[in-house]
């Protein structure tokens, strides 16, 4: 039996792409937070039909400042410690289940979401009718497996190996659900997802935006429409609510229209 959409997952089994994922065995010497689980998603990605796209899940998820496991009332996700396991390699289907509860229950409240960071795409989210707040949104990445360092500060060959490993998950993943719509927010990204995917992007939109303007961007993966921007809006200088604004508006208008 599937997992039940939109339901209580805790009498149900997961579709075998998801529990092979979970189960695979975290890579060595690739910088893998210790204790981490695999965040297969950041929300309810069986509802959602719209998904924001980033590289992978921020340390932050998982430590704090001091590089610490999160307090057990503070924690984001499931990590090897809190099931009382030594992997998921032999975990129960309850204790899997649990993992992809938590990753799917991500914005409720109480559950300690990170919106320092997701506050400001939500904003554009809320554009085009959508948010993660109600489960009609959701955020995955290309590689599952949050780092310490980052992903800037990997060495490019880690960061090949791991994307190598998880991006058949993501492509497997769109397939399996009803995800319309994929965000790419930001120029890395829309370089990973090219070089990752071989899906090619085209410029239909230049916003104005200091000196270089941000682009607006649309392409298309396994049946979802992509559409990215240039500018990332969390870390690049001079993003403005306005901007913001603009990019949910221009996005809300490109996702309607089938031949753009």
């Amino acid at each position: 039996m599937s997992i039940v959409e939109g339901g209580d997952t805790g009498t149900s089994t997961l579709p075998a792409y998801l529990e092979a994922r979970l189960r695979r065995p975290v890579p060595e010497n690739l910088f893998v937070v210790p204790h981490s689980t695999p965040v297969v998603a950041f929300g309810d990605f069986f509802r959602a039909e719209i998904a924001t796209l980033g590289l992978n899940p921020s340390r932050r998820e998982f430590l704090d400042l001091s590089g610490d496991l999160l307090l057990p009332a503070l924690k984001r996700f499931e990590t090897t410690m809190s099931l009382g396991l030594e992997s998921l390699g032999s975990a129960s289907p309850a204790s899997l289940l649990q993992v992809v509860d938590t990753c799917r229950d991500y914005f409720e409240v109480g559950h300690n979401p990170y919106m320092a960071w997701f506050g400001r795409l939500d904003q554009v989210l809320r554009q085009l009718d959508a948010s993660y707040l109600d489960r009609s949104a959701c955020h995955l990445d290309l590689v599952q497996w949050a780092t310490d360092p980052t992903w800037a500060s990997l060495p490019e060959a880690t960061r090949r190996q791991l994307l190598q490993q998880d991006v058949p998950f993501l492509l497997r993943q769109l397939r399996n659900h009803r995800i319309k719509v994929v965000l790419l927010n930001g120029r890395r990204v829309i370089t990973e997802v090219m070089a990752a995917t071989g899906s090619a992007l085209r410029r239909v939109r230049l916003l104005p935006w200091r000196d270089t303007g941000a682009e607006i961007l649309v392409g298309e993966l396994e049946g979802a429409k992509l559409i990215g921007w240039s500018v990332n809006l969390q870390s690049s200088f001079g993003v403005t609510k306005e901007l913001r604004t603009a990019i949910g508006q221009t996005i809300g208008q490109l996702w309607k229209t089938p031949d753009q």
